[in-house]
């Protein structure tokens, strides 16, 4: 639910925009402003226009007809984002190693340790909530709004087809066994070995999901 306010446009965006980030919905899922406007108790209109916004940011595909869905990625389309992502990402962690306190690599613990749980009890939506909650929380240290801002950006576009990560490649339970690769080289404050490991994580990931993407 979304609290009421002056900017409430604001408050929607915000939250639809968390959910595409967060992978809540899946690629060709189909949104209606009215369903949205009843699952967050607010009217249609500022519905409407965050949902235009996400469109023209490329969060949300827009039809011919004026539906809304959310988008499905090509292959071409996700290796391109990817490829940002790899050029992005490690630099972010590279600049987080430098500056992250002991207090915040043992809150990245525990957010892997969640994720981890959820992914043992099959609730995988959750488990990706957790695995966005422990990127942003890393790149959100690097001292640069730029960079984080076209990060942010990237996972806009990618968040809901990470759902389409295997059954298999989930429960090998690789992403958690990469975040804890990555926790060590945070907690040893090296930033070489931050960047290595981010960028293993992302390519092992890519790797088993784009075979599921259509060329």
């Amino acid at each position: 639910m979304v609290d009421r306010g002056d900017t409430l446009t604001d408050k929607v965006y915000a939250e639809l925009r968390r959910a595409l980030l967060t992978g809540v919905w899946e690629p060709g899922r189909k949104l209606t402003a009215r369903s949205l406007s009843r699952e967050l108790n607010v009217s249609l209109t500022p519905v409407r226009e965050a949902m235009l916004k996400l469109a023209n940011e490329g969060g949300l595909a827009l039809s011919e007809t004026r539906a809304f869905s959310v988008p499905e990625l090509s292959r071409g389309d996700y290796d391109e984002v990817v490829a940002i992502r790899l050029a992005l990402e490690p630099m972010a962690a590279e600049k987080a190693a430098a500056v992250i306190t002991p207090e915040t690599v043992d809150r990245l613990d525990r957010i892997n340790d969640e994720m981890k749980a959820l992914i043992e009890a099959e609730r995988f939506g959750e488990a990706l909530q957790k695995d966005t909650g422990f990127h942003r929380t890393i790149y959100a240290l690097a001292g640069s709004a730029m960079l984080d801002g076209m990060i942010d950006q990237l996972w806009l576009r990618v968040g809901p087809t990470r759902n389409l990560l295997s059954h298999t490649f989930r429960q090998r339970l690789i992403g958690y066994q990469n975040h804890e690769t990555i926790i060590a080289a945070l907690r040893k404050a090296d930033p070489a070995a931050a960047r290595e490991a981010i960028h293993r994580d992302i390519a092992e990931g890519a790797k088993s999901l784009r075979e599921k993407l259509a060329p």
